[in-house]
């Protein structure tokens, strides 16, 4: 009898223990991240964003239009991206305007008319000794604000614009 009151006892216990546990603090913190990641666009959405707006600098060869059927008529790419630096991050219900900071350098391409992406952000100085076939050497910076509006679940850049250097 002595035997079955401890094994009643014992299960009571464990019983008891277990029902008595409470979450672990991980489960917590991991929900209050992924709060705090759906209040704003995610970092390697950020950088997708940039990426694509880099490679959106254009050079559309001259002859595009007419006498040169080989050319590519959606030009190349003037600049390869190199690395984007978060400036800053400011957010609110609908939207977030975020600073980031471009490093980007010159691909070389034929002489033509450049478009697109960062164009407003490169000298006119720059942009024709570019068009003459010198292209700028070294990494270049570009400081640009994203606004960024909600769409659905998720993020949608809408407009990139020139932000103040750091």
């Amino acid at each position: 009898m002595n035997a079955r009151r401890a094994a009643v006892l014992f299960a009571a216990s464990f019983i008891f223990a277990s029902c008595s546990e409470k979450p672990a603090p991980v489960k917590v913190e991991a929900k209050a991240e992924q709060n705090e990641k759906e209040e704003q666009p995610a970092e390697d959405e950020i950088a997708q964003d940039c990426v694509a707006f880099v490679r959106a600098t254009k050079i559309l060869p001259q002859s595009a239009g007419g006498d040169c059927p080989s050319c590519s008529r959606e030009g190349s790419e003037a600049l390869a991206f190199r690395e984007i630096r978060l400036d800053r991050v400011s957010c609110s219900a609908s939207g977030c305007e975020i600073a980031v900071t471009l490093r980007a350098a010159f691909n070389p391409a034929p002489p033509g008319t450049m478009t697109g992406g960062l164009t407003a952000w490169i000298s006119q100085e720059q942009r024709l000794q570019y068009l003459n076939g010198r292209p700028p050497q070294g990494d270049q910076l570009y400081p640009v604000k994203i606004t960024y509006k909600r769409a659905g679940a998720g993020w949608r850049a809408i407009e990139f614009d020139k932000a103040d250097p750091q």
